[in-house]
Order: structure tokens, then C-alpha cells, then sequence
């Protein structure tokens, strides 16, 4: 089941906005936008019954009416807009999610399948069916902002490349930090093992009884200190390995006993040959070049932090200058929403 969200979130999120989650409309900031008009310096989006509508007012009416959220779906959209550049690999891959979306809506919709999708992206800040694309796109930049923050923040992180080969607890046996004799000889074949000369991953196959991972050579991921789906003795002595060490045997009181080698704690063995790489343009945008293999920082903001998003998205804000016009309730508010602060 994991593995089918992994692989079909934007189906499965649309899903759940439309089955009940409560969202907000948001006005298209473009729609009706007055080309070069200003009010006391500041760009008008539109006019209504003569009185102009800036930047900083929309703002406003929007966290007035709606709540913090929703001025922060807005700045999200327009930050992720404003600092990433769009790819021409953006665009395939933005289009081909939005053919398997679309698919599963007129299977479960096929009479207004349309009207349905128009509805979610209405409610998520677009015009309606046809911003389906644009809306994977913003997305998509959004998580490269993430991504980016994690490798800015990568030792405070304290991010790692890990994996573990485990045994088991005995069936009917007493589960104790003291392996028993069936436990201790399991774990001795290990350790024989790998003082024999086998790779980590060549013993992991062997010996792991992780059904889940022993295959890849026992292989969990990219963690860091943030992660809170890890058993906590697991993930502390994982956190402590240096790069390349493979730990003592540790006991978890929930699953048995692991040994954990830690595959990768630099950024430049972590990203070698995977990360993608960017740089900023003249236009000072953000270029994404996307390297030969998946992104260790889109594994570990998929599957195992998704603590990031808010706090990453308000230092781009700020690094792009995200100004509130002496707005201060609102700055407030957002710098909650954002940081917990």
C-alpha cells in the first residue's frame, strides 16, 4: 500500500481534497490583473466597482476571511512561481501525471469528471480543469525548494544513507536486551560474516530477516533527525555512525536486534551521481538540472521527514522578499503558520 501512495500521490491527494478535506478558494492573482497600474507603489490585480485591489489588500481580505492557510497556499504558489524556473522536464512529467489524474477521475466520474476536477482546483487557488498541469508544475517546484532547503541544512539535519540487517526475536521467547541462545546464534552468523570479508549488503541478503528490505541488500533510506516512523533506539544509533561504520548490535524492544551501517553522511557521497544540481540565471531564477538517478533528498522528504515543507518555503519567501507592507498581525501569523514560532 505504501508503494502504491508513493507512486500515485497526486491522484491519491486530489482524491482526499475532494472526499471531504477542508479547503479554501483562492482568488487567480493573475485574473484581472491591471498591466502597469500602481497604488501608492504597489502593483493593482483588479479592480472592482472602481476601487483598486493591491498585492498587500488581497493579502489581507484573504487571511481576514479565510485564515492564515489560505494566504500561505497563495504565498507558496507564488514563491515556488517566483524562484524556480520551469523545465522542459517539469512540463513531461506535469503532463503525464495529469493524463493518470484525469484517467482516474473519469473512471470514477465518467459522467462529470470535469466538472469534479474543475471543483478541486478551484478550491486549491486555480481557474479550473485546464491549470490541472499548472498546478503539478507549481508543485513540483515547491518540492525543489524543499529539497533544496535540506541540502542547505544537511549537517543540522544530520541526514544519512542507511541500512540494517536484522534478527528477529525468537517465536514464544522472552524479549530481552539479552539475545537467547536461537538469537545469539543467528546473530553470530552475521558477525562471521562480516568479519569473513562480505559486503554489508551481500550479508544483508544472506542473514537479514526483514523480509521488506533484504533483497536491496538492507537498505531502509535517507532519515534524519526529524524522522518519527523509526523505532527510536534504531534511529539514534543510526545518527551516531560515522559514514561508512556499521554499529554494535542494537536491540529494539519492538522488532529484535539490528546491525546498521551507515552508507552515506556527506553531502558528497549522498548526492553523487543522483542529486540534482541547480544554478541561478540571468533572470535570477533557479535552474534545476536533474541528475542519473532519484534525488536522496526527494527519498527522504517522501518517505521519512515531512517536517520541511512549511519551514523551507518561508526562508525562500523571505530570501526572495516576501514583504507584508508594516502588516504585522498578518507577518505574525504566517511566521507561526510557517515555523511554529
Amino acid at each position: 500500500m505504501n508503494g502504491f501512495l508513493k507512486k500515485n500521490w497526486f491522484v491519491c491527494l486530489l482524491a482526499l481534497i475532494f472526499a471531504g478535506v477542508s479547503v479554501f478558494y483562492i482568488y487567480d492573482t493573475n485574473h484581472g490583473k491591471l498591466k502597469g497600474k500602481t497604488v501608492n507603489g504597489e502593483d493593482v490585480l483588479y479592480e472592482i466597482n472602481a476601487q483598486d485591489v493591491t498585492a498587500a489588500g488581497l493579502y489581507d481580505s484573504l487571511y481576514k476571511t479565510y485564515g492564515t492557510s489560505a494566504v500561505a497556499s497563495l504565498i507558496d504558489k507564488t514563491v515556488a512561481s517566483e524562484a524556480i524556473a520551469t523545465t522542459d522536464e517539469m512540463k513531461t512529467n506535469a503532463a503525464a501525471q495529469a493524463a493518470s489524474i484525469i484517467a482516474s477521475y473519469q473512471s470514477n466520474y465518467p459522467a462529470d469528471y470535469k466538472a469534479q476536477l474543475e471543483k478541486v482546483l478551484i478550491q486549491m487557488g486555480y481557474s479550473g480543469y485546464d491549470d490541472l498541469q499548472q498546478y503539478l508544475i507549481d508543485n513540483a517546484k515547491r518540492n525543489e525548494i524543499i529539497k533544496q532547503y535540506a541540502s542547505d541544512h544537511f549537517d543540522e539535519l544530520k541526514i544519512r544513507k542507511i541500512s540494517y540487517i536484522l534478527i528477529k526475536f525468537s517465536e514464544d521467547s522472552e524479549k530481552t536486551e539479552e539475545p537467547n541462545e536461537d538469537e545469539a546464534a543467528r546473530m553470530q552468523a552475521v558477525d562471521d560474516a562480516l568479519a569473513g570479508g562480505s559486503e554489508f549488503a551481500d550479508a544483508a541478503r544472506d542473514h537479514s530477516e526483514d523480509s521488506s528490505t533484504a533483497p536491496n541488500g538492507g537498505y531502509l533510506g535517507v532519515v534524519d533527525v526529524n524522522t518519527t516512523t523509526l523505532d527510536e533506539a534504531f534511529l539514534n544509533a543510526a545518527l551516531a555512525l560515522d559514514e561508512g561504520e556499521v554499529s554494535d548490535w542494537v536491540y529494539s524492544e519492538s522488532f529484535g536486534y539490528f546491525r546498521i551501517r551507515n552508507d552515506a553522511s556527506t553531502k558528497e557521497t549522498l548526492e553523487a551521481g543522483t542529486e540534482t544540481t541547480s544554478e541561478t540565471n540571468e533572470a535570477g531564477e533557479t535552474e534545476i538540472t536533474v541528475g542519473n538517478g532519484q534525488s536522496p533528498y526527494e527519498e527522504l522528504i517522501g518517505s521519512y521527514d515531512t517536517s520541511l515543507d512549511e519551514i523551507a518555503m518561508w526562508e525562500k519567501a523571505q530570501e526572495i522578499g516576501l514583504d507584508f507592507s508594516g502588516n504585522t498581525e498578518l507577518e505574525a501569523a504566517l511566521k507561526k503558520y510557517y515555523t511554529g514560532e
